[in-house]
């Protein structure tokens, strides 16, 4: 297959909310990093031309799109694009300074990453891609976790003073809810009881990346 979608699941539950098309991953391993382990993972071991490592709540959340957004199918994942973004916000949009807001600490944290691993901060994100939910020529999604995402997860790991301000509290249970057997669930698995802020950072990455490195960006 040219194209390969793949949605990751963490029970079974969630595997009818994928495209039928895809090919479902269940993680049985949660870390602080979230998906962003299993991305690279699945996307360095890729054979295909394109991928997608996606959230098995790819469909539910394309209601967000900002326009009218064409339908994710097989035939458009073999369509011609270097990266196309699942997840599209107004032109007045602010990646950075919305990520600040919902989430105190943020910026410096991002900063001290990005100066760790050589890689520039673009002051305005033009294509702001979020929750890892796009499409991409294989060859430059391993780009990406090779030059990017592996070595930010390094420093976030193995840097004390990154590590500190990775694993403060994004404030994303405060934002949505605090299930006290969600946050149980989370004290369980990765030994704090609330996200870290270590999966957003991440998250935002892909951006940089793609406007450093000039990657053309198409939507649906």
């Amino acid at each position: 297959m040219a194209s390969k979608l793949i949605q990751i699941i963490y029970n079974d539950a969630q595997r009818e909310a994928c495209y039928p098309f895809a090919e479902v991953h269940f993680n049985k391993t949660l870390t602080v990093f979230f998906e962003n382990s299993v991305i690279s993972e699945l996307v360095s071991a890729s054979k295909s031309d394109k991928i997608a490592v996606c959230s098995w709540k790819l469909k539910q959340k394309m209601r967000w799109y900002i326009g009218q957004p064409r339908e994710i199918t097989q035939e458009l994942l073999e369509s011609d694009y270097d990266v196309i973004s699942f997840t599209r916000n107004t032109r007045h949009h602010r990646v950075f300074e919305a990520a600040e807001q919902n989430h105190k600490g943020f910026m410096h944290a991002f900063d001290k990453i990005l100066g760790a691993i050589g890689k520039k901060r673009p002051g305005v994100i033009k294509n702001a891609i979020y929750q890892n939910h796009f499409s991409a020529r294989t060859e430059i999604y391993k780009d990406y976790v090779t030059n990017y995402l592996d070595p930010a997860m390094d420093v976030m790991k193995n840097d004390s003073e990154i590590n500190k301000l990775i694993m403060a509290d994004s404030n994303y249970s405060t934002l949505t809810s605090k299930r006290p057997e969600h946050l149980k669930e989370l004290q369980d698995k990765i030994g704090i009881p609330y996200y870290p802020l270590a999966p957003f950072l991440l998250e935002r990455l892909f951006s940089v990346y793609v406007q450093n490195e000039k990657i053309n960006v198409s939507w649906l």
